[in-house]
């Protein structure tokens, strides 16, 4: 895997460069040997500025170096990060979604209020933005969980398929609020062919940045 990771650094940026500066200290020596030969025994040239540019290429020289370091261990990193995101295959998690599946068991949302609020109306919709349900929510601020058991608002279970949750909340002003909303589902399916691993959720793929917190099944 290492020598895997070195072979994608040598063709990396810091690679590149390191090819560039190979060239160019080529080109430098033969110019430098070239002048040697013909310059003036009578009036030498002047070897500080030559001992100067072997130092400017010995300064560059590290810095590529350490560029290569740095995406070596990038890459490492991300190979650490893709190896480990298998583990959360067939767990639940809480992400930042508002849509979720709906298989006959109904979806688990949970959302949070970060301002003040007066009124709050969960509402569920269907593929087509046709509310199927509704119920007032918590206004207090934090968190707070919306379990929505399938039923439509006549009792009769919803077919199955995709849900959203909306959000109408207002302040004791009638300005509109927008909690934040997070659906909890099952991650299915791990897509490692980026260099961030996106997790399907339900009906989301979502990176690991949105996902909030991991629930342990079993």
């Amino acid at each position: 895997m290492i020598d895997a990771v070195a072979a994608a650094t040598a063709n990396g940026a810091a690679g590149a460069d390191a090819k560039k500066l190979a060239e160019d200290f080529d080109d430098f020596l033969t110019l430098l040997t070239t002048q040697l030969q013909n310059q003036d025994p009578l009036d030498p040239m002047d070897s500080g500025e030559f001992t100067n540019q072997l130092v400017a290429f010995t300064g560059v020289e590290q810095q590529i170096q350490t560029n290569q370091n740095l995406e070596l261990l990038a890459n490492l990193t991300r190979l650490q990060n893709l190896a480990s995101s298998g583990s959360y295959l067939g767990n639940d998690a809480l992400a930042f979604r508002d849509k979720g599946d709906h298989d006959g068991t109904g979806i688990t949302w949970q959302y949070q209020n970060t301002a003040a609020t007066d009124s709050l109306t969960l509402e569920v919709h269907d593929s087509e933005g046709n509310v199927v349900y509704s119920e007032v929510g918590e206004t207090g601020l934090g968190f707070h969980e919306f379990n929505w058991d399938g039923l439509d608002s006549t009792g009769v279970l919803a077919a199955d398929g995709d849900y959203t949750l909306n959000i109408v909340a207002k302040n004791e002003d009638g300005n509109e609020l927008a909690p934040n909303v997070f659906v909890q589902e099952t991650i299915t399916a791990v897509d490692t062919s980026g260099f961030e691993p996106l997790f399907t959720i339900g009906p989301n793929q979502v990176g690991q940045t949105e996902i909030i917190e991991l629930i342990h099944n079993g």
